[in-house]
């Protein structure tokens, strides 16, 4: 048994954490986009999923930190694309604080309970961002106008040496893999964006900018649903380098790029590929030996994501609602599994079951009560339990009230942060932890087919065993002194130093353009490499200028034919779609009930 107790400094601390991860969850609610499905029942597994992350996340990462601490966790994401990202660290301190939030409000649980837990995942959270917000210096992104500049300097000037300038057939390839992988990861990840990300954007020029987009589990991964469907996918995560003209980029706190203008494909005027994992440590090239081999590995791969979202619908049109339901709540839950991978401590079964004290809210949790409740509790926050007192005005939700005009009447006195009472320092009488025995406490069924393929790495397909055996032997320098501490302060000052230079030439052996550099280069530099290599430095690059551009008529001939291709695309989708959706919402009625509609749900719960 822990004999843990909380300080008065980690008190205030934690109380005044509690209230800016409130701050920041309800701006993001009221500002942020939304979506509507006919296949998933997302706000029943959102609201479901609170509860399994509430009971057992803190046991699972508890295990991992004690393998891997939470700073080598953030180096490790910010160095390379895996599924531990800003989105679903967010993701993992958030499902917890609102599984806390909800059963506080249903009664169950009392503001001081499994006090031990609470601190715990807010600190993981709080060490873990740090470390992978390193360079950017904000923890969240609203905190910075919502740019995410997480890249090192070193890792910058390779993806801006090595962009190829996009003639129209690369500009046209990049456009149509974004919008088929956008589509593609969202119906894996049960309509939502657990499986997207990006980060930037980057000043190139007076008019450029660099952002990259990374598309996470698109071969077979930890999802059961992905087996055989999804393994003529060569890669499991893809991180797609952009530069852009005269196009302003937002990264949220989820990792959703915003572009104005919207319809910004046009104005793409550079693109680079690449792969990594939790197993590597610097992103490894794809299709990167010239614009025409990057082409024709973009157009393939987009082939290979159609093909899987063909065999992805048939698979969710085979299921039944219980069974849809559960594939979204892991997909939620699994947010945090890459903390697990990391530290060579997964077990597929910890990760597809529902938790026997989630389940017992199963009849409640239909359609109909999700949404409503989940309105009620993170957007409107209305009710007794979600006030604060008579007084209370919530700084997001009156900020909002009073920038549009001040109509109507004033927010009421809710408050998502739920505090810590300060007499917990006086008085001990609560439990430390949900599950104190740990994993011994688990308990749960699922209804999905076991997983049975594998998983998908850069290095190659591995068994559990073989992962689990990798993470733990996995090494890097740049995750040891003293590279580990050669930021980019440091760097600016000490550039010449023997070390750096090793750092920086380690980040570039795979580069096409900078390989042997070093770390004395600035943008001049590699405007001059580019230049020696027959390419434009991006100051030079337009829309009007792009090679092979042929004007604004060829330009409108492969928008149309773009928009044919999509045309054609949704087409043949089009009948396993609705295939799909009669399906599913014909199990969805029969298991759900009367109380549970499956025709649609509004919002992705992101």
């Amino acid at each position: 048994m822990s004999d843990w107790r909380i300080s008065e400094e980690q008190l205030l601390e934690l109380n005044v954490f509690l209230q800016r991860v409130d701050d920041v969850e309800i701006h993001n609610c009221l500002t942020r986009t939304a979506q509507e499905t006919k296949l998933f029942p997302i706000m029943p597994y959102l609201m479901m999923c609170f509860f399994d992350a509430y009971y057992r996340f803190p046991t699972l990462i508890r295990e991992a930190a004690a393998v891997v601490s939470p700073e080598e966790m953030g180096h490790r994401a910010r160095e390379a694309t895996c599924n531990l990202s800003k989105l679903t660290a967010w993701g993992t301190l958030n499902f917890y604080l609102n599984g806390r939030t909800t059963l506080l409000k249903m009664g169950l649980l009392r503001p001081q309970d499994n006090l031990e837990d609470l601190w715990f995942m807010c600190d993981w959270w709080r060490r873990f961002s740090s470390a992978y917000h390193r360079n950017g210096g904000h923890t969240w992104t609203l905190d910075a106008w919502d740019i995410a500049q997480e890249h090192d300097e070193r890792t910058l000037q390779v993806l801006e040496a090595d962009a190829f300038e996009a003639d129209e057939a690369l500009r046209a390839a990049a456009a149509r893999f974004v919008a088929t992988g956008t589509q593609y990861s969202f119906l894996v990840h049960c309509e939502s964006r657990v499986g997207l990300s990006s980060s930037g954007p980057y000043r190139l020029s007076d008019r450029h900018l660099l952002h990259t987009r990374d598309f996470m589990n698109l071969s077979e991964c930890d999802f059961s649903w992905l087996d055989g469907v999804a393994a003529d996918v060569t890669y499991n995560n893809l991180t797609l380098s952009i530069v852009t003209e005269d196009v302003a980029i937002e990264i949220t706190d989820w990792g959703t790029a915003y572009a104005f203008p919207e319809a910004y494909q046009d104005r793409i005027v550079g693109v680079g590929l690449y792969t990594s994992d939790f197993l590597t440590d610097r992103y490894v090239p794809v299709g990167m030996g010239s614009r025409a081999e990057l082409t024709r590995t973009l157009e393939e791969l987009t082939a290979q994501l159609l093909d899987a979202t063909r065999r992805l619908y048939r698979r969710f049109a085979e299921m039944s609602f219980d069974q849809l339901l559960e594939a979204g709540i892991y997909t939620y839950f699994q947010a945090a599994a890459d903390i697990s991978h990391m530290a060579g401590t997964y077990r597929q079964q910890d990760w597809e079951m529902i938790d026997v004290r989630g389940r017992r809210f199963w009849p409640i949790f239909n359609e109909e009560y999700a949404l409503d409740a989940y309105v009620d509790h993170f957007v409107a926050m209305r009710g007794e339990q979600a006030a604060q007192n008579d007084y209370y005005l919530h700084p997001v939700s009156y900020g909002v009230w009073r920038r549009s005009g001040r109509q109507g009447p004033l927010p009421q006195p809710g408050r998502n942060a739920n505090f810590v009472p300060a007499h917990v320092l006086i008085d001990h009488d609560y439990p430390l932890r949900a599950l104190p025995n740990g994993r011994a406490d688990f308990s749960g069924t699922s209804s999905l087919p076991p997983k049975t393929g594998g998983y998908t790495f850069a290095c190659g397909r591995l068994t559990e065993d073989e992962l689990n055996e990798r993470a733990r032997a996995f090494r890097s320098p740049l995750l040891e002194a003293p590279w580990r501490y050669i930021d980019e302060q440091w760097v600016k000052w000490n550039y010449e130093d023997p070390e750096v230079n090793a750092l920086y030439r380690y980040a570039q052996e795979h580069s096409r353009l900078l390989k042997g550099r070093g770390s004395a280069l600035v943008r001049k530099d590699i405007d001059a490499i580019r230049r020696a290599a027959g390419e434009r430095p991006w100051s030079e690059v337009t829309v009007a200028s792009r090679v092979g551009g042929g004007g604004a008529a060829a330009r409108a001939d492969t928008d149309a034919r773009a928009r044919a291709d999509a045309s054609a695309n949704a087409n043949a989708d089009a009948g396993a779609r609705a295939d799909a959706d009669a399906r599913a919402n014909a199990d969805a009625r029969a298991d759900a009930g009367a109380n549970a509609d499956a025709d649609g749900v509004v919002a992705d719960g992101g």
